[in-house]
């Protein structure tokens, strides 16, 4: 019992860090954002952008300027049945739970752009954390505007229990399907034979 006790602590302190170092950040670039509106013509210069700083001043507009909150709510945990044994896998927990909170927009070509933290139980039924960043660009193929599909990527800082909850950076792929305001949101962690490759698929309510 204290041996969880110190296991859910750590988790604990772990999300609580990635949080504050999250914020941390975006409020950092959001006022860098703001200086160089300040500084320069945006509207001049916006084809001259580099990568980063496009990244920074997306990250900092999402936060500024939000359009929705967004629940998160883990449904899928699926390991590649050709890297793992069946003997791991029958010791895996594919059946995630937890939750988490985000906020987001669409931009003026209708990507969407989201802040996020969501801690969740992992393959080894522990808790896992997870705050970042994602992007998708979007598609509406049918009639139907409602109806969209997406594709991205995630970048993010996590921590597990069997790295001793110590953070570590993620860049994954992302891709979706939704309808209103419900999207199915998917990623894969891609590794070695009996580690990693991991798909991890969650739903997003916007209310």
């Amino acid at each position: 019992m204290k041996n969880l006790y110190s296991v859910n602590y750590r988790a604990a302190f772990a999300f609580a860090f990635l949080t504050f170092s999250l914020l941390l950040s975006i409020n950092v670039k959001a006022q860098d954002n703001v200086i160089n509106s300040q500084q320069q013509n945006v509207s001049s210069q916006e084809n001259d952008k580099g990568l980063w700083d496009s990244y920074k001043n997306n990250v900092a507009e999402t936060w500024m300027a939000p359009q929705q909150q967004d629940l998160f709510l883990p449904v899928l945990t699926r390991h590649n049945r050709h890297t793992h044994s069946q003997k791991q896998i029958d010791g895996y927990n594919e059946h995630p739970w937890g939750g988490g909170y985000g906020i987001s927009r669409y931009d003026e070509k209708g990507n969407w752009h989201g802040i996020y933290a969501m801690a969740f139980k992992d393959s080894f039924n522990k808790w896992e954390p997870v705050a970042g960043y994602a992007y998708e660009k979007i598609w509406q193929p049918l009639d139907d505007k409602k109806f969209r599909l997406g594709a991205g990527y995630i970048t993010a800082v996590s921590a597990r229990d069997n790295y001793d909850y110590v953070p570590f950076p993620l860049v994954l792929p992302l891709v979706s399907v939704g309808y209103s305001r419900l999207t199915f949101q998917a990623t894969y962690i891609p590794g070695t034979n009996s580690k990693g490759n991991v798909l991890f698929g969650w739903l997003r309510l916007q209310i």
